[in-house]
């Protein structure tokens, strides 16, 4: 009891030091959790269609380029998504035999194909255009909607982030900002995700059990309890959360008395370590941005999660 005594204490020690920088360099963390919220509320949007929201990136984006003209070579297809190459080429597999696209060689280049949507694949993009347009316009009714200036100065801040400036022509000829459409917020989370991958990477630990790690550091508590508790953030699946934990277990990163988990003293450390790592590299990838605008684009992505919370339980 001694013992266990000792590990909850320097848990909630340790849990207010994450606190304090959650609050001052994880604003990084924030833009992953409405990227994922994002991504389930788009998943469920677009699931009758037999999409998931990856393959409406590539659906969708390829509709938007039709309508310009274009027959993007795969890579170009990558880079306008913001997705990595080899995940494009296994999304495009995928659409190619549903029948949705269909991946021509290009004639100018034998070692590349091209990107092009079949009829089908036209109208599946159109319908699934539709139905994340709703899902978007929920999301950020919050804030006065896509088109609104809380939703414009966000969106120039995520572009900032990004290093991308991108513009639009309006019908009256002034130039605008493209519409908002979640690809901005998707695309810097993934870019502030992979920092996070990495450096789990590094320690051996999956995304799966870092989440799980998490949750045991937080707050002692019971197996069930740390599992309803990631699968109910939406950061994980219940599945994913009890393997993890017997992972960690096995790692000696957890330990297990009766039905409570706690972490090890080598299981804090290496959380320790990480969310210090992670905290560093939160400030490099925001220093020079100025103050306000993050303070602006946080407040956004906390309202945008919440509104994305009450979507997904509306879809289900």
């Amino acid at each position: 009891m001694h013992v266990r005594s000792r590990v909850a204490d320097c848990c909630h020690g340790y849990y207010l030091h994450v606190q304090y920088l959650s609050m001052e360099a994880m604003t990084g963390y924030l833009m992953w959790r409405v990227s994922t919220k994002w991504r389930a509320a788009v998943d469920r949007a677009v699931a009758p269609l037999g999409l998931t929201h990856a393959q409406f990136s590539v659906l969708g984006a390829l509709s938007g380029l039709a309508r310009s003209g274009q027959r993007p070579r795969q890579r170009e297809l990558a880079d306008y998504t913001g997705l990595e190459p080899i995940f494009v080429s296994k999304l495009a597999r995928a659409l190619e035999k549903s029948g949705l696209v269909e991946r021509p060689a290009d004639p100018d280049d034998p070692r590349a194909v091209r990107v092009t949507l079949t009829e089908r694949g036209h109208e599946v993009a159109t319908t699934a255009i539709d139905l994340v347009h709703k899902v978007h316009a929920e999301l950020t009714e919050p804030i006065g909607g896509p088109e609104a200036p809380r939703t414009r100065d966000l969106r120039e801040t995520l572009l900032d982030l990004l290093g991308e400036h991108t513009a639009i022509q309006h019908e009256s000829g002034e130039t605008m900002t493209r519409t908002f459409n979640g690809r901005e917020i998707n695309a810097a989370a993934v870019a502030t995700r992979g920092i996070l991958d990495d450096l789990l990477a590094k320690a051996g630990l999956s995304f799966a059990d870092w989440a799980a790690l998490r949750a045991v550091v937080s707050t002692p508590a019971t197996r069930v309890d740390v599992v309803h508790r990631t699968a109910a953030q939406g950061v994980i699946i219940e599945l994913d959360a009890e393997y993890a934990l017997d992972t960690l277990k096995n790692t000696g990163l957890v330990q297990s008395t009766g039905e409570e988990v706690a972490p090890t003293t080598k299981g804090i450390e290496l959380f320790e370590r990480i969310t210090v790592e992670s905290a560093r590299a939160g400030d490099q990838l925001f220093d020079g941005i100025d103050e306000s605008e993050i303070l602006v684009a946080q407040r956004v992505l906390r309202q945008v999660t919440e509104r994305a919370t009450e979507v997904r339980a509306q879809l289900a």
